[in-house]
């Protein structure tokens, strides 16, 4: 499970598609690989931070941490599909919406 949590994930987050929802995985399993195959460098944190910092889970750790906190960014599959979202829903007509709900507040105000 966790091969493909890092293969899957890792092309899923290269490419840019859900990868907020992504990077929480993989940032379990590199945790768990941290404490697992480098435990002398988790321990030694802050006495020797260099060690922690080589590690092998290291970079894919923070490159999956930044993905979690900042997004995917401009350049990826989960933006253009809010791109793409948000053009549909500047070409839809005004009236668009269900059960003749306002469209504008003025239209609210009015009804009531």
């Amino acid at each position: 499970m966790a091969g493909a949590t890092e293969t899957f994930g890792s092309l899923l987050l290269i490419i840019g598609l859900a990868s907020r929802l992504t990077a929480i995985p993989i940032t379990v399993v590199m945790a768990v690989a941290y404490l697992t195959a480098d435990l002398e460098a988790v321990t030694g944190i802050f006495s020797d931070p260099d060690k922690f910092v080589k590690a092998d889970p290291f970079p894919f750790l923070i490159s999956a941490l930044i993905v979690l906190v900042f997004g995917p960014g401009k350049f990826s599959i989960d933006a253009l599909i809010k791109w793409g979202l948000d053009a549909s829903r500047r070409d839809l007509p005004e009236r668009s919406l269900p059960f003749g709900a306002p469209v504008t507040p003025t239209e609210a105000k009015a009804q009531h």
